[in-house]
């Protein structure tokens, strides 16, 4: 198609619109910052932090801070920094989603192109395989929300790796997530089992469980191996504590990212969502938690030696356990294999 528009005239019409957007933002950047004060002043499970909080950032605000911001991106980053600078809370963030209404009208509103991503994503179950000396390995980089959605993804993983003598979790890029958690560690336990006490703010407390039944065979009785990075956060840390504290699971790697708190989404203004943390989680089997500590693993390993750690470890666990002398023989062939890798 002929374009009839002069060159100048083009340049104008962008300079003008680049004109009113740039005075524009500071209007809808204030209205960001009083709607984010305004819901952690109603929701944040620690209201004693409130007064700090709205200080910290009210004080960057009247310098001009978030109104310079080069980007949305840029300012979103900017106020999560004030944030979390007071609170110490790695739930607490706002970030920049254009149109997020129209994405998530709800805070946990399932929306097809939600459902279509999860589905390219395999609901965050990565890998399943045997390792040598039949040693299973699971990797798991989300914890979907919504529990029977993966539970046939769940059942058909767990069955492929019932067979095996041991298994290693892989949590090192799990970034957090929901119910799946509980549905993954209900293969672990031969009976439902509180893993966490959820503490709402003005809300009495409730607990959070594996399930009493779990479709296919359960993993009974054998080592299992977890392991964590400074990248595994939340729902990630939530079953590495729970595998740790009630002494399923033998965690490998470093100590985890350190957010612990059940956090709502909400929708600001038109392309921001906003964490606001609501809750505490506490350990019913040790009244501990990871909020802002991370979970310390049984065994500190550097990010690359990881998993070959965890698999000697096994290795060497079956071996111990072995009574046959040709397994025995057989496992310690594939212990000094791992060695010279």
């Amino acid at each position: 198609m002929q374009r009839y528009f002069p060159r100048a005239v083009l340049l104008a019409a962008s300079l003008l619109s680049c004109s009113i957007l740039h005075a524009a933002a500071p209007a809808e950047r204030d209205r960001v910052v009083d709607e984010v004060l305004a819901r952690i002043k109603d929701e944040y499970v620690h209201p004693d932090r409130y007064p700090a909080i709205e200080a910290n950032v009210r004080k960057h605000q009247q310098q001009g801070a978030y109104t310079a911001a080069p980007a949305d991106e840029d300012f979103a980053k900017l106020l999560t920094g004030h944030l979390q600078e007071i609170t110490h809370d790695k739930h607490m963030s706002i970030r920049y989603q254009p149109n997020v209404r129209a994405l998530r009208p709800t805070a946990n509103a399932s929306t097809a192109a939600k459902r279509e991503q999860e589905r390219r994503e395999n609901y965050g179950l990565r890998k399943v395989e045997i390792l040598p000396g039949n040693v299973g390995y699971l990797e798991i980089h989300h914890f979907h929300d919504d529990a029977d959605l993966v539970e046939g993804s769940y059942a058909a993983a767990m069955a492929f790796l019932a067979h095996t003598d041991a298994l290693i979790i892989d949590l090192r890029a799990n970034r957090g997530g929901g119910e799946a958690m509980l549905l993954l560690a209900s293969y672990f336990f031969d009976r439902e089992l509180a893993l966490m006490e959820l503490r709402y703010r003005g809300r009495p407390p409730m607990q959070a469980s594996t399930r009493a039944t779990v479709a296919g065979p359960r993993y009974l009785g054998k080592p299992v191996f977890v392991l964590t990075s400074n990248r595994t956060f939340s729902a990630g840390e939530a079953f590495s504590y729970a595998m740790c504290s009630l002494k399923r699971a033998t965690l490998v790697g470093a100590t985890t990212r350190g957010g612990g708190n059940p956090v709502t989404l909400q929708p600001l203004q038109d392309n921001y969502l906003l964490s606001v943390p609501i809750g505490e989680s506490v350990s019913p089997v040790d009244g501990g938690g990871w909020e802002g500590k991370g979970v310390t693993p049984d065994l500190a390993v550097a990010e690359g030696e990881t998993l070959e750690v965890a698999h000697r470890q096994a290795l060497e666990r079956l071996r111990e356990a072995a009574r046959d002398e040709g397994l025995r023989a057989s496992l310690a062939r594939q212990i000094e294999a791992l060695s010279k890798s």
